[in-house]
């Protein structure tokens, strides 16, 4: 059940979240660290805000510090050796009494995985901590019946357990469930931050521009810039806009050229890891092109030349037209954006209804 957090597992970058922690989401920051200064911390939290806000990483950070048994939330740097052994294995997902599953990922949390946490959480303590903690990541994807089969568990808290939730839309989670969790608001991070973290690690002005407006990460970008669905993402960007390529070969390059298929990747399940490939290729696609009919309408600061020259290109041929419904067609169909659609038919609605304004 357990799973390994690759964007939390280097030490470094856990020490650098937590900095941003206490200077972006100061708030936050300073409550959970009070809770547990004064041992008043709540049996379910519910963290909410928009995605790359860093609640995930709190809700480590937090795990972290109950099961060092620590009074203020833990500086890993500062950890004794026993100490920071434990600060790793949960960060890790390692630690045996710490469940962490990824929501977004899975795209669905089971019933099946709310049962086995209650299973596994009924059993004696495998850690001399005696505390037990389970991460539900993006837990407004998690289906009915295990939310039902979730309520039943909040509803009846043991001691020693703690509950972390965290969702990108409160709206999705069932209100019975809000009803019985600390609910923990966090702000949106500025674009500011993300430009400056990415010129930090050396990233082109281009890829600043593009990354800063696309990702919500908060690390990793020399990764993130080099990857295949990125870099799939910005040559389909600058097809459709007329900057390179044919613009009237764009659906027949995907398929052939663009679309991650089976046979391309490595792994036990192929055909999900090329799907969901190709969702992080279209949701990339999708804001870009979003963004762009954005700044059709009030123009950004820091723009590279050839997107500027789009830009005033597009104005040049129609001065008068309106790009709302642009923008509105763009965020629909990034939502539709998902394991349950045909993402070949997605897109090609998609420019199809474009083309049609």
């Amino acid at each position: 059940m357990s799973e390994t957090n690759e964007l939390l597992e280097n030490k470094t970058e856990r020490i650098k979240n937590r900095k941003l922690i206490e200077k972006h989401q100061k708030v936050v920051f300073e409550m959970l660290n009070k809770s547990l200064q004064t041992k008043t911390l709540s049996h379910a939290y519910l963290f909410v805000g928009p995605e790359g806000c860093l609640k995930k990483e709190m809700s480590i950070l937090l795990a972290q510090s109950i099961f060092c048994e620590k009074d203020s939330l833990i500086k890993e740097e500062e950890l004794k050796d026993e100490e920071a052994e434990v600060a790793r294995r949960v960060a890790e997902g390692s630690y045996g009494d710490f469940l962490f599953i990824d929501g977004y990922r899975k795209n669905q949390i089971s019933k099946e995985e709310v049962d086995e946490i209650q299973v596994l959480f009924a059993k004696t303590s495998l850690e001399k901590s005696n505390k037990k903690i389970y991460v539900l990541d993006h837990v407004e994807n998690t289906s009915i019946a295990a939310m039902n089969s979730l309520l039943k568990f909040l509803e009846e808290p043991s001691n020693n357990v703690y509950a972390i939730l965290t969702t990108d839309n409160i709206e999705r989670v069932l209100p019975t469930i809000v009803s019985r969790c600390m609910v923990v608001s966090f702000r949106s991070l500025n674009e500011t931050l993300y430009e400056s973290l990415m010129e930090e690690d050396g990233l082109d002005p281009e890829d600043i521009f593009l990354l800063k407006r696309c990702t919500k990460q908060l690390s990793g970008f020399k990764d993130l810039v080099v990857s295949e669905p990125y870099q799939i993402a910005k040559t389909m960007f600058k097809q459709y806009i007329g900057v390179e390529n044919n613009k009237d070969l764009f659906l027949v390059d995907y398929d052939v050229r663009y679309r991650i298929q089976s046979k391309d990747v490595s792994g036990e399940d192929k055909a999900a890891l090329a799907k969901m490939m190709n969702i992080e290729i279209l949701n990339m696609f999708f804001t870009m092109l979003l963004n762009y009919y954005k700044d059709m309408i009030v123009e950004p600061k820091g723009a590279c030349s050839w997107y500027h020259n789009s830009i005033e290109s597009e104005h040049s041929l129609y001065p008068n037209k309106s790009y709302e419904k642009y923008i509105d067609i763009l965020i629909e169909q990034r939502d539709r954006c998902n394991q349950n659609n045909d993402l070949n038919l997605l897109l090609a609605q998609t420019i199809y209804r474009l083309e049609a304004l």
